[in-house]
């Protein structure tokens, strides 16, 4: 019994759904009750009681039964209300070890859930299309029978009346109909036959290994759960016989926690649906009752109007067959060595954190490789019975000419070819579209980017090797690189691989494996120059500096005028870098498609200051787009340049109509800057003190309609913005308003200030942000609070006339801002939701959006909008 034979239904998948999603709830309350225990270092038994309180909260689904992990997880409560006045934890075990465990699953587990439900979409969504093609080819095929039939008729008949000036058109118009039937003939073939084979595959193979993959994803999963309570009651296990019996119940809830049969119980008898019904695929005869040709229903026809393009197919399905088999070969080997890693490790009586740590990414590796050999697998079957339908009649005709497709008898052979290059000219064209597309696009923020180096070019330097042209940027020793004369070589700033001014730690997340390496512009600390660094990983992590001498740019051998003939020698060569080191460079790290040349933007009127620079309005070229810019001064520090990409890094994961758009980075020199979106109507808070009063309370609110709606979508991607008010938002077309200015922004569930208060902006804070440096989504949602306040105030200054710090001791003492003249009642309401105290019961992003959303659709009659 397993999930690749029993759960391939609806039912079955609407349940796998939804006991992820009950556990995901599962996790996040352990995590929250986990927390409670921390926190008991003043207040210690308190804590423990509000960690029992808090557990027991946890509301009961019908799927928790078939949960040994929630089983598991009442014994730990139960045993936990025992000891609640004989315990003495030390939290840094817990801090340091369980949280984190436990913060790390929960993001596994959210991210297992996502991936299954993508995987499961995009298989059927290929099934579907697949299906859909036959279908179209079907009727494709039913229509040009019938033009067929009317084109010979009429052919016939002017025949038969000997009407000279006609016979040409009526046959070149049979001719045509004829061949267009021939190959929509085919190709309704070719598609049956793909669907039945793909079909086949995706019942026996794609859809088991898939499922199969995800039910070890699964247990994976729950092996870590179980790792997770087993620490838990390691650290707080304690000698006494009250403790040893107390704990004896947890201990033995969780070692019959058994991650193999955890799906295949109760609820796998429950949920259980039956394998995935095959529909019946048959050629439908029908088409052809009226037809008087040479098509032969199920047969491919093998004739002079599609024996050329057979060939061509048959070529190609063979090449995508032999690439498939390539890497099946090369994923079998990688699984091989996986199984026997999992295999030494499970042998083992017990492992260590870090053998532990191994065997759960090695199996995860281990299912996902199964997986995606049984896809390529009943790829390759497909693609097999193609070309065994295609190949066969093709053997059989051997070096014989194919018959004639029609049976007329005064068909020239130029009419034929005639035919035969109807469309000779789009696939050669399309064959250029083609290539066109493959071409890669570069850029160097390859992985996650939060800083980069304040270094300047050397003109001097530049000047020695700029104005040549180096070859263009290489994916393989053998191919794109070092190809033609070395002496026709072109800018650095051109070259693929290098990385701009990105600095050292950012340069360290693109290098992962022996033998990747990129060229980065840093400036040296003592000196203040500007200079060209290797970096490579190579048993660790490599940084080599460029050396320019009189002979030219070199590292330990033979120096080159340039440093791309310099690292094309090296790349080419084979050779170590520097003796010391070892170090080989065989695998480019390029640039990514969203990393702009700084050339491409063209700076125009300046719009305002941010935090770090000033910001243009200007013009993308490429594509003549008008764009917000955000420079980055290069006097500032090392880290605030840091933070000043990380705003860019976090924007480019966000596409939503309330958040500002992102369009690239541009970083290959100073000044770096951040390309966005430009929204015409500029910041909110300018609008509301300029136009604020001219608008009614119903446009008001479909302004906080708005913001809400992107912080909801900000909230589920697990943002923290940090720094939301007025000022950071903007006003476009039709007065829609968008979430702006991420430079405070975090990408966590809770995030801890560790730099003072300086940059906080009070008046719009939580308190217990300010108190704790704690942020939170929750934090986001008391700053909404004070954003529909500034939106209702026509931009005043939320705490009119108050100080900071008076502003932030009334807020304590339990002061909440009256509303603005004129807001509605249930408006002001929400406000007050947002500034609840206590930050767990404060209302979400995602019930104020929907709250909103009904208010504005439906305002009270009592109420006066207008």
């Amino acid at each position: 019994m397993g999930f690749g034979a029993d759960f391939q239904g609806r039912d079955s998948h609407d349940a796998l759904l939804q006991i992820q999603d009950t556990e995901i709830k599962l996790l996040e309350n352990m995590r929250s009750c986990l927390q409670k225990r921390i926190d008991g270092d003043r207040k210690y038994l308190h804590n423990l009681t509000s960690f029992v309180q808090q557990a027991m909260r946890m509301e009961e689904t019908e799927y928790h039964e078939y949960c040994s992990v929630f089983k598991a997880w009442q014994t730990v409560i139960r045993g936990t209300e025992q000891l609640v006045e004989l315990l003495q934890f030390s939290v840094d075990g817990l801090t340091t070890k369980v949280m984190e465990r436990l913060i790390s699953l929960l993001s596994d587990k959210k991210s297992a859930r996502k991936s299954y439900e993508d995987e499961r979409n995009r298989l059927e969504k290929e099934f579907t299309r697949i299906k859909d093609e036959v279908q179209r080819n079907k009727l494709e095929y039913t229509k040009l029978v019938e033009k067929v039939r009317l084109e010979r008729a009429k052919y016939e008949d002017v025949t038969a009346k000997g009407n000279r000036g006609k016979i040409d058109s009526a046959k070149q118009s049979y001719l045509q109909a004829s061949v267009k039937l021939h190959r929509i003939h085919n190709k309704y073939i070719l598609s049956l036959c793909e669907l039945k084979s793909h079909q086949e595959h995706y019942k026996n193979k794609t859809l088991p290994y898939f499922l199969d993959h995800h039910q070890a994803n699964q247990e994976i999963l729950v092996q870590q759960c179980k790792g997770f309570l087993e620490e838990f009651q390691n650290l707080t296990k304690s000698t006494t016989k009250e403790h040893i019996d107390a704990y004896a119940s947890i201990e033995n809830a969780v070692f019959h926690i058994n991650p193999e049969t955890e799906y295949m119980g109760e609820f796998a008898k429950k949920y259980k649906t039956e394998p995935f019904q095959p529909i019946t695929i048959e050629f439908d005869s029908k088409i052809l009752n009226d037809y008087q040709g040479t098509l032969v229903a199920n047969k491919l026809a093998v004739d002079d109007f599609t024996m050329e393009a057979l060939t061509h197919q048959k070529s190609s399905l063979q090449d995508e067959i032999d690439s498939c088999k390539k890497q099946l070969q090369e994923m079998e080997t990688e699984k091989s060595d996986y199984a026997d890693r999992i295999q030494t490790l499970r042998q083992q009586t017990s492992l260590t954190d870090l053998e532990e740590a191994e065997f759960i990414q090695k199996r995860k590796k281990f299912e996902e490789l199964k997986k995606r050999i049984a896809e390529l697998e009943s790829n390759m079957g497909t693609k097999s019975d193609l070309y065994r339908l295609i190949s066969d009649p093709l053997t059989k005709l051997g070096d014989n000419s194919p018959s004639n497709a029609l049976d007329i008898p005064d068909i020239s052979p130029s009419d034929t070819l005639s035919m035969n290059s109807l469309d000779q000219a789009p696939e050669r064209q399309n064959s250029r579209l083609n290539v066109l597309k493959n071409i890669k696009k570069i850029n160097p923020f390859k992985r996650d980017k939060t800083g980069i180096e304040n270094g300047q070019r050397d003109e001097g330097v530049l000047t020695n090797y700029e104005q040549q042209s180096p070859q263009p940027g290489f994916a393989s020793r053998d191919s794109g690189f070092a190809t033609g004369s070395p002496t026709v070589v072109k800018k650095l700033e051109d070259e693929e691989w290098f990385h701009g001014v990105l600095p050292r730690e950012e340069v360290q997340r693109l290098l992962a494996h022996d033998g990747d390496f990129l060229v980065r512009e840093s400036k040296n600390k003592r000196t203040n120059e500007t200079q060209y660094v290797l970096s490579a990983y190579w048993q660790g992590y490599r940084h080599f500096i460029i050396q320019l001498q009189e002979g030219g740019w070199r590292f330990e051998g033979s120096s080159f005028p340039t440093i791309p003939e310099l690292v094309n020698h090296q790349y080419r060569s084979g050779t170590a870098v520097t003796n010391k080191s070892g170090t080989i460079l065989s695998n480019p790290i390029l640039r990514e498609s969203w990393e702009l040349r700084n050339d491409d933007i063209a700076l125009e009127t300046k719009i305002g200051n941010g935090n770090f620079g000033e910001v243009f309005k200007g013009v993308y070229k490429r594509t003549s787009e008008v764009v917000a810019v955000k420079t980055c001064k290069d006097t500032l520090s090392e880290e605030q340049r840091k933070k000043f990409l990380m705003e860019g890094r976090i924007l480019k994961q966000y596409d939503h109509p309330n958040i500002v758009m992102f369009i690239g980075i541009a970083a290959q020199r100073q000044p770096v800057m951040i390309i966005m979106e430009y929204v015409s109507g500029g910041a909110l808070l300018s609008f509301l003190r300029k136009e604020g009063k001219k608008q009614s309370r119903l446009k008001a609110a479909q302004m906080c309609v708005d913001a809400a709606c992107g912080m909801a979508y900000l909230s589920e991607k697990g943002c923290i913005h940090r720094d939301l008010a007025a000022r950071n938002c903007l006003v476009g077309d039709q007065n829609v308003v968008k979430i702006s200015d991420f430079g405070m922004s975090r990408e966590e569930e809770e995030y801890t200030v560790s730099d003072g208060m300086k940059q906080i902006p009070i008046k719009w804070t939580a308190p217990e942000a300010l108190n704790f440096g704690k942020y939170t989504t929750a934090c986001d949602v008391w700053s909404y609070g004070i954003l529909m306040w500034e939106i209702f105030s026509n931009g005043q200054t939320p705490y009119p006339g108050w100080t900071n710090a008076i502003a932030r001791e009334s807020v304590e003492q339990g002061y909440r801002m009256p509303a603005p003249a004129g807001t509605p009642d249930s408006l002001y309401q929400l406000m007050l939701k947002c500034w609840d105290a206590n930050a767990q019961t404060r209302i979400t992003f995602s019930d104020l959006h929907k709250k909103l959303k009904d208010l504005v659709a439906r305002p009270p009659k009592a109420e006066n909008w207008s």
